[in-house]
């Protein structure tokens, strides 16, 4: 495969091989995490901003140093949510937590651009929760008990989740007991559709809902919204 020009690089590029210049690195801070962060360049000229967590630094230590040309293959294309930006490029290179994670960008489902015959992984702050109620679920063909929520990104982008009151009591009791909290959920393996107006993510049998797990991708989503809103964020109830 030849390698992919930086400056192409967007989420929809299904498969790509970068081989770069490691122009810098060094380290940032916040307050839940630390990385490593490093500026790269293609030999067109392009450049893209690169992040690694601090904890996975060890497995890229020999290859990631200061005017070497690398081949990169494993890391996640996302959006740039930070204020200032260390290259143009809208993207940046970030490494999972441990791999197995795979988040899809909300603006790939909210545009229609995700394949809805696959399952996705999401990754956002919950915002708003429902009371428990009851419906008629396609996957079980019964009445089942559900809890609706939403969850926003970085970005501001919002999407509505559906789950069973078996998957998300954890979420529900967690936001009626403690306002304060920033609750940040990773749904695995979620079914994705249109519906009642909206993109919907909704839980199937293979589906976990998690609550602030400790992965980089959910310490850096908290400090990111530390920052925007404050520790305290004002929550609200979705409407019955």
């Amino acid at each position: 495969m030849e390698p992919y020009p930086l400056s192409k690089l967007n989420p929809d590029t299904s498969e790509w091989r970068i081989r770069a210049k490691v122009l810098a690195i060094w380290q940032e801070y916040y307050d839940h995490y630390s990385t490593v962060d490093v500026v790269l360049v293609d030999d067109k000229g392009g450049k893209i901003h690169g992040i690694i967590p601090m904890e996975l630094m060890p497995q890229f230590s020999s290859r990631i140093v200061e005017n070497r040309w690398i081949v990169i293959t494993d890391f996640i294309l996302r959006p740039v949510v930070d204020a200032l930006k260390p290259v143009a490029h809208r993207f940046e290179l970030e490494r999972s937590g441990d791999g197995f994670y795979d988040f899809v960008d909300f603006g790939r489902i909210l545009n229609g651009a995700h394949d809805t015959s696959i399952c996705v992984d999401i990754i956002g702050k919950a915002i708003n929760v429902s009371k428990i109620t009851s419906f008629g679920c396609h996957v079980y063909e019964d009445q089942v008990e559900h809890i609706v929520f939403d969850l926003q990104d970085t970005s501001e982008r919002v999407l509505r989740c559906v789950s069973s009151i078996t998957d998300a009591l954890p979420l529900y009791r967690l936001w009626m007991t403690d306002p304060s909290d920033v609750i940040i959920c990773v749904l695995r393996f979620v079914r994705v559709e249109f519906r009642e107006g909206m993109w919907i993510c909704s839980g199937v049998r293979c589906s976990k809902l998690l609550l602030n797990p400790s992965i980089p991708d959910v310490k850096k989503m908290k400090s990111v919204f530390s920052i925007k809103h404050g520790p305290v964020a004002k929550k609200q109830k979705i409407k019955d």
